[in-house]
C-alpha cells in the first residue's frame, strides 16, 4: 500500500491531475452554460432543472471539480500532517459554502426582494459562514507556522513506522474516494432516467451529494489513525489534539444533514474547536521548548 500512495500521491501525478483539474473545470463551465441555453429552448432536467435555472449556475460545475481536487490533496496531507488535513477540510467547507452562495443568488427575484425574505436571509447567513471560515482559515495558517517555529523532534522508529501505516491508510482512502464517487455518478444516471435512486440514502441535495459519504469514510480513517496513535505515542497534547481533530470532522460531517441555521452553526462550532484544539497543542509545544 506504501507503493500505491507513492504512485497516486506522486509529484508528477498530483502536476497532471492539477492541469486536468484545471481543463475540466473550464470545459465544464462552458458545456453548463450551453445545457443552460437548451434548456430555454428544449425541456431539460437536471436534479428536477435545479442546475439550468440561471447563467449563474454554471459556476457549479468548475467549482465542484476544484472540490474534488481539494479533496485529493486532503487525502495527500492525511499521513504528513494532521493539522494539515484538516486545514483542507476547512477549505473544502468554505468551497462547499461559496458554491451554495451562488446557487442562494440564483433563487432570489431581486427585483421583489425584501429583506424578511427567507431567501435573503439564507445568502445572508450563507455569506457570514464564508467570511468566518476564511477568518479561520488564516487564522488556523497563523497558529500552524508558530507551531513550526518551535521545531519537531527527530521521528523515532515508531513514529516512521506510524507515518507509514498513516499513507496505507491514505491510498486506501483515496480507492475508496474513486468508487464513492462512480457510485454516485451511477445514481445520477438512474435518476435522470427513471426517477429512482439506486442507493436509497442519496438524495438530489446539491450541496451535500458525495461530500456526506466522503466525510463519513474520512471520519473512520482519521478513527482508525486516532487508534494506532495511542498504539505508538505516550504525548498526552498530541493524542488530545488529534481527538479534538476527529471530533471537528464529526461536526463538519453533522453539518450536511442538518437544515440551516443549524449546520452553519455546526461548520463554525468545528471550525472553531479544531482551532483551539492546535492553540492548546502549540501552547503546549513552546512550553516544551522553553523546558
Amino acid at each position: 500500500m506504501s507503493k500505491l500512495y507513492s504512485v497516486l500521491f506522486s509529484p508528477e501525478n498530483r502536476a497532471k491531475l492539477e492541469r486536468l483539474t484545471v481543463i475540466l473545470a473550464i470545459a465544464g463551465f462552458f458545456t453548463h452554460l450551453v445545457l443552460i441555453g437548451a434548456a430555454q429552448i428544449w425541456t431539460l432536467e437536471l436534479f428536477g432543472g435545479q442546475l439550468l435555472q440561471n447563467p449563474i449556475n454554471a459556476i457549479y460545475t468548475p467549482f465542484s471539480f476544484i472540490l474534488i481536487f481539494e479533496i485529493y490533496l486532503l487525502i495527500f496531507y492525511l499521513p504528513r500532517s494532521f493539522s494539515t488535513s484538516l486545514l483542507k477540510q476547512f477549505e473544502v467547507i468554505s468551497l462547499i459554502m461559496v458554491r451554495r452562495v451562488f446557487g442562494d443568488i440564483t433563487k432570489i427575484n431581486f427585483a421583489e426582494i425584501e429583506i424578511s425574505d427567507p431567501g435573503f436571509i439564507k445568502l445572508v447567513i450563507d455569506l457570514g459562514a464564508v467570511l468566518v471560515m476564511a477568518l479561520a482559515i488564516l487564522l488556523f495558517i497563523k497558529a500552524k507556522n508558530k507551531l513550526k517555529a518551535y521545531g519537531q523532534p527527530d521521528m523515532d522508529a515508531g513514529e516512521q513506522k506510524f507515518n507509514n501505516l498513516k499513507r496505507q491508510v491514505s491510498a486506501i482512502l483515496l480507492v475508496i474516494l474513486g468508487g464513492i464517487s462512480l457510485l454516485h455518478l451511477l445514481d445520477f444516471a438512474v435518476v435522470q432516467s427513471t426517477g429512482e435512486h439506486l442507493v436509497a440514502s442519496f438524495n438530489n441535495d446539491l450541496d451535500s451529494i458525495f461530500y456526506k459519504d466522503f466525510f463519513t469514510t474520512l471520519i473512520l480513517a482519521d478513527v482508525l489513525i486516532l487508534l494506532l496513535s495511542y498504539a505508538l505515542s505516550q504525548d498526552y497534547f498530541k493524542l488530545i489534539r488529534n481527538t479534538g481533530f476527529v471530533i471537528t470532522t464529526i461536526l463538519l460531517r453533522l453539518s450536511f444533514g442538518a437544515s440551516q441555521p443549524l449546520d452553519v452553526l455546526l461548520i463554525i462550532t468545528g471550525t472553531a474547536f479544531g482551532y483551539m484544539m492546535l492553540i492548546l497543542y502549540s501552547s503546549y509545544s513552546r512550553e516544551i521548548q522553553n523546558s
